[in-house]
Parts: structure tokens; C-alpha cells; sequence
């Protein structure tokens, strides 16, 4: 491995933490985007979409179609939040899980007129604040967390470590 990958996985155990404000951490400059306090809520089946991460996304629901529709012209920026129960078809707010990933759609490939491939990014995790609009498909107010780190301690380090070695393995 290169000493510019390894240098990446080393911790900062000495630098402050970073404030983190409505700005997307983790994307390099050129794709920051701002996330707005109200987003479109596109409830995803089966995995959770991590902060940093770039997945391929089947929509195909009426109403995840049209949220697509009505929302990327305004913004490219989109809550991706999982479902409890993988198998509802038309999930409400309770359906959901409270923590989601704002997500910045790089691609959209239209594969036919019921069915959308969609190249997302993880900017930053959210958490709902109020849903305000559930027809045609789900909006909700927005809370950006901010994310603490533990005290240093030798175990931290320790737990650290090893997951870092296991993921460059």
C-alpha cells in the first residue's frame, strides 16, 4: 500500500475537530454542496447509504419518480432515509428510520418510462425534524448533527487501529 494511502488512514489524534456547519463534509471542494434545511426524502429498501460513499440506486416507485422529477431541477441535493419493514411498498414517516444520509445525485439514467438509475454520493447524516408534506412523496425539516469524537485513550486508539487495519486488508 502507498504511503499517501496509509497517510489517509492515520488518525489525527492531535487536530482539534473540525466545525462542521450546513456544509457537506467528506466530498472534496469542487462537489461541496449546501444542504438546505427542508429536503425531499427518497426512502430506500434494505441498506444504509454511509457519509463519503458512492452507490447505484433502482427507483422505481410512482412516488420516488416523481420526487426525482420534481426536486433535481431545483436541487441535486436529496434525503436518503431507510425503511423498518423492507417490504411496504408506499412507507409513511413512521415507516422510517429517524437518521438519514443527504445524498448528492451525480447521474440519472432513465432506463424506461417506470424505471431510473440513480448515482448518488453520501454528503453528511441528518436527522428528521418534522415531516411537512407527504403527497406526492415525503419532505421533511431537517437537523444536521454534529458529530463529537470520544476522549483520546489508549483503548480508542487501540479499537481505532484495528479497523483501520482490517479495512485496508
Amino acid at each position: 500500500m502507498s504511503t499517501d494511502k496509509l497517510k489517509a488512514l492515520q488518525p489525527a489524534m492531535d487536530s482539534k475537530p473540525v466545525s462542521q456547519g450546513p456544509v457537506a463534509v467528506g466530498v472534496d471542494e469542487s462537489q461541496t454542496q449546501d444542504i438546505p434545511e427542508e429536503l425531499s426524502i427518497l426512502p430506500v429498501r434494505g441498506f444504509v447509504l454511509f457519509p463519503g460513499t458512492v452507490m447505484p440506486l433502482n427507483v422505481q416507485r410512482a412516488a420516488s419518480l416523481k420526487l426525482l422529477d420534481d426536486t433535481l431541477p431545483r436541487t441535486k441535493v436529496i434525503g436518503l432515509v431507510t425503511q423498518r419493514d423492507e417490504t411496504k411498498e408506499d412507507p409513511s414517516s413512521q415507516d422510517l428510520y429517524s437518521i438519514g444520509t443527504a445524498a448528492l445525485v451525480l447521474k440519472l439514467l432513465r432506463q424506461s418510462d417506470d424505471h431510473v438509475l440513480v448515482i448518488v454520493q453520501g454528503l453528511r447524516r441528518f436527522s428528521l425534524r418534522k415531516i411537512i408534506a407527504t403527497d406526492p412523496f415525503l419532505r421533511a425539516e431537517i437537523d444536521l448533527p454534529q458529530s463529537t469524537l470520544p476522549p483520546p485513550s489508549k483503548e480508542w486508539e487501540a479499537a481505532f487501529r484495528n479497523l483501520r487495519d482490517s479495512a485496508a486488508r
